[in-house]
């Protein structure tokens, strides 16, 4: 498979992404910077509580912990849903016609379940690898190989 002019990339994790296009041929892709996105997270800590809630039972008086929410992932998670919903608008304004998905595990589990149909069925490649502290020609030479091997996240 190879990367069509005018297609787009997005590589993200939790708290950077870029949005590239490819200005070059299918032959020589050459991604070009369209948006960057870049929201630092703080620790769970600094969020909120970290530690564990507890819960008391009526009966008895005894007391059980469990685990919290992750206020950092969910911090994540609403980058992610975000950048999900800027993609979407993209898509319905018919800006690109084929995305490939570059993320780290996490994100793009997270960007799977937000995605709806619309942006999905232009995913024409989704690759589980975090290149969001790669330059942009590492960036095309890695979609460029995973395009060619086939190998998808």
């Amino acid at each position: 498979m190879k990367l069509k002019t005018g297609s787009w990339v997005l590589v993200a994790d939790g708290g950077h992404a870029m949005i590239l296009e490819n200005e070059g041929s299918a032959l020589t892709p050459k991604l070009r910077m369209l948006r960057d996105y870049d929201e630092p997270h703080s620790r769970t800590s600094d969020l909120g509580e970290d530690k564990p809630p507890r819960a008391f039972s009526p009966a008895g008086g005894r007391r059980a912990s469990f685990e919290g929410t992750d206020l950092h992932q969910v911090e994540e998670d609403k980058f992610i849903a975000r950048i999900v919903h800027d993609l979407t608008q993209a898509a319905h304004n018919k800006a690109f016609h084929e995305l490939v998905v570059v993320a780290s595990p996490v994100a793009l589990g997270t960007f799977r379940k937000a995605a709806g149909s619309e942006l999905t069925s232009r995913i024409v490649f989704w690759l589980d690898k975090d290149l969001t502290k790669h330059p942009v020609a590492e960036i095309t030479s890695a979609v460029a190989r995973a395009l060619e091997d086939g190998a998808s996240g």
